[in-house]
């Protein structure tokens, strides 16, 4: 998962983390580590690396922009489709209009920052 600068900061303030712990940089843009062990987000807490596994996010109130949106994703044309690799896919409404301004934004600034 994509993250900005400044969400980056306000994980290391909650957390006590150091950037390093939970980001890498991929093709220059900061990106949240999964955790070895389950593959999942180093925040989830999850014990299974089971996709359909129980889990809870331990950052929820200040999780990055990109988590908020998710399953919504932009495919390789920017059009916002919801993620093919998400297990619960079923579950969620139709990306709307509204979702592709905000995940376009979201593309935008992260290309600025990296």
């Amino acid at each position: 998962m994509p993250l900005t600068k400044a969400e980056a900061a306000l994980l290391t303030r909650r957390t006590g983390m150091a950037i390093e712990n939970f980001t890498w940089r991929n093709n220059g843009i900061l990106t949240l580590l999964n955790d070895e062990k389950t593959r999942a987000c180093v925040f989830l807490l999850t014990a299974s690396s089971d996709a359909n596994a129980e889990g809870m996010c331990s950052v929820y109130e200040v999780r990055p922009q990109g988590c908020r949106t998710y399953p919504n994703v932009l495919n390789h044309h920017d059009e916002v489709i919801l993620d093919e690799g998400c297990p619960h896919k079923a579950q969620f409404p139709e990306p709307t209009e509204e979702d592709a301004i905000v995940l376009l934004n979201l593309e935008e600034q992260l290309l600025r920052e990296g």
